[in-house]
Formats: C-alpha cells, structure tokens, sequence
C-alpha cells in the first residue's frame, strides 16, 4: 500500500477549495436577501457573552471528536496523546474542506502515518470512526423520535414523509460499511466483485490496492470491535459530541427570544436535520445542513426566524470550525516535527 507522502492539502487545491466556499457562502447570502434585515437584526441583539457561549459550544464538536480518535489510535499505539488525537480531528476538518468533502480520511491518515502507524491500519481505524458516529447519529435520533414521536406527529407532516427514506439510506450505509469491516462473508463478496473490473492494467492496479486495504480494514476493524469497554467509551463520546451539537439550535432560539420550543423538542429536531441531511449531496459540507435545517425547522419557526437560527448555528459550527481547523492543521505539522515515533501495540 503506497505511503500517504503528498496526502496533506496543497497550496493550489487549498486556494480553489476556499474560492468555492466563499461562491457557496455568496450563493446562501444571495438566497436570504429578502430577510437580510430581520437576520442582521436578530444576530445584532445577541451580547458578547452570548456569542463565545455558542461559539465555545461549536467548537467543542471537534475538540470531542479529537478525543475520540485518541480513544480509537490508543488501541494501536498505547503512547498515542490526547494532542495529537486533536490534531487529528484538525486534519480532519480542515482535510474534508479543502477538498471539497473528499479528504478527511486521506489527511488524517498521512498525520497518522507521521506519528508512527502504517497506512492501512490508519485507513481502517479512521473508517471505523467515521461508522461510529454514523451509528451514533442513527442511534440519537431513533432514541429522541420514539419519545416523542407523537409530539412531532401532531406538530409537523413535512419531516414525516422523508423520515423514512433517510432512515433507510443512513441505516443502509452504516450497515454496508460494518458488514465489510467485520463480516469474512460480505469482504469474500466484495473480492469477487472486484474481480469483474476491466482487464486492464489500470484497473488490476485498483483492484490489488482495494483488496489489500480490504484485508487491512477488516483486521483492524475486528481487532477494536473486539474490545468492548473502548467501543462503549467511542459510543459515549460521540453522543456527548453530538448533544453539544444539538444544544446549539436551542441556544440561538433562546438568546434570539423567538420560539417556545422546549430543550429536548429542539434536540429531537436536530437530530433528525442532520440524520436528513445525511441522505442528502453536499460540496465540503455545505448545501445537506442547511437544506434539511430549512425543512425541519421551517415548521415551528417564521422564515426569516429560522434563517437567522441557522446562520449563526452555522457560524458556530462550521464556519468558526473551519478558520479553527486552519490553525489547528498548521500546528499539528508542528508537532509532527517535535515529537518522537511511539510504538505500535
């Protein structure tokens, strides 16, 4: 399996991915210009205390999920620090940006090659993390809907009709991406798949660096799920993660005095815009949370009101984030500079 060399962003690609962040964020100014003034006017009452609350909330997403992939490495290598898990969760987000939602895995791996851990096995643990908090996000939002399910029934027909088709598409992928971690019978399915590629030497290529990663994953992905306590604790960390995440639409609501929506009324329908939003396309994160924030909330909040929610839950959570992550990602190669290589397990 070739070494994760050239993984980190480059120069280039780093310069188009933010031109075409800043034309998707023009695109959403232009689309919200009818309730500009009602959004600027419920951003300019909010106080100073108020905004490093949410954008301390915000940026505790990838702060936890840093702690997770320190939980996950540490299963491999035992000397893995906490910072340099964070520094992972910094690749991460800065990775999926500035390639337009294709990189997180890629960049995070080439970090965990640098500090010491081979590159299917990083493959593997990343791809396992990433399963974790799809499952995560289908089990939050499966709990929340069946207790309070008759509360949405009544307040909402909207969210209902597409509930169903999101369930299946997220449910499907989670269980598609276990079954070729930890099932022999789906991998061997796989394999014979690969085996009706082209002929050609480009494609025999593919196929011999897929099965290779295949077995790495499969190995790697056994080897964690066989240990319980550490899964129960990833399983912890990431609902923590996620009802931070979910606290955040609240908080807006609250501190713009719009709506008489309870705590967990707005933490259920959080969690079903981003379990939607899953089975919707996006382009480096953008596009999937604000459609489906529209949609769910656009049934309890005015128009304007729920555009004023969203642009600064999307300040706090992706926005904030992302010029975070920049920082995050120059200090990580930092680090990758100062520190000794730990031992694998």
């Amino acid at each position: 399996m070739s070494q994760p060399t050239s993984a980190a962003p480059s120069r280039k690609k780093t310069t188009f991915s933010l031109l075409v962040l800043a034309a998707l964020t023009g695109i959403i100014v232009l689309l919200f210009k009818d309730h500009w003034a009602e959004i600027t006017a419920a951003l300019s009452q909010l106080s100073a205390w108020q905004v490093l609350v949410v954008l301390a909330i915000g940026l505790s997403y990838p702060l936890l999920e840093g702690c997770v992939a320190w939980v996950i490495v540490r299963s491999r290598i035992p000397g893995f620090r906490l910072r340099q898990g964070i520094d992972t969760a910094w690749c991460g987000t800065f990775g999926n940006v500035v390639t337009l939602g294709a990189g997180a895995v890629p960049v995070q791996t080439w970090y965990l090659h640098r500090c010491g851990l081979p590159v299917g096995p990083g493959v593997g643990l990343m791809t396992l993390q990433y399963v974790f908090h799809k499952t995560t996000v289908l089990l939050y939002a499966t709990v929340m809907l069946l207790l309070q399910h008759r509360w949405l029934a009544a307040n909402t027909t909207g969210v209902m009709n597409y509930l169903p088709m999101a369930y299946a598409v997220v449910a499907a992928i989670i269980v598609v991406l276990v079954l070729v971690c930890v099932s022999p019978l789906v991998q061997e399915l796989a394999r014979w798949l690969m085996r009706l590629l082209p002929k050609t030497e480009k494609w025999q290529q593919r196929r011999a660096d897929w099965q290779q990663q295949l077995d790495v994953l499969g190995e790697e992905s056994r080897r964690l799920l066989a240990d319980k306590p550490r899964c129960a604790e990833i399983l912890a960390l990431q609902a923590v993660k996620l009802f931070g995440l979910f606290c955040l639409p609240y908080l807006c609501i609250r501190f713009m005095g719009l709506s008489p929506l309870g705590f967990w009324q707005v933490q259920l329908l959080t969690s079903l815009m981003l379990f939607l939003s899953n089975a919707l396309p996006n382009v480096a994160g953008m596009g999937s949370i604000e459609t489906a924030f529209l949609l769910v909330f656009g049934s309890f909040l005015e128009r304007g009101e729920v555009m004023s929610v969203m642009m600064l839950y999307r300040i706090a959570s992706y926005y904030v984030v992302f010029a975070a992550s920049a920082v995050g990602f120059f200090f990580a190669q930092r680090h990758l500079g100062q520190m000794e290589l730990p031992k694998e397990a």
